[in-house]
């Protein structure tokens, strides 16, 4: 029993960094990705 919440204590936060890194990923490009859309959609306004 204390082997199994050893082995998910530690092997846990590897999968959340990851999954961080990857939603990290995500979020800028959709930031880069709203920074276009807004740059081109105020240029049309002019």
């Amino acid at each position: 029993m204390i082997r199994k919440l050893r082995k998910f204590l530690f092997t846990a936060p590897r999968r959340t960094r990851s999954r961080m890194l990857f939603n990290q990923d995500l979020l800028e490009r959709q930031r880069n990705d709203v920074f276009v859309l807004m740059h081109q959609q105020m240029s049309g306004l002019r």
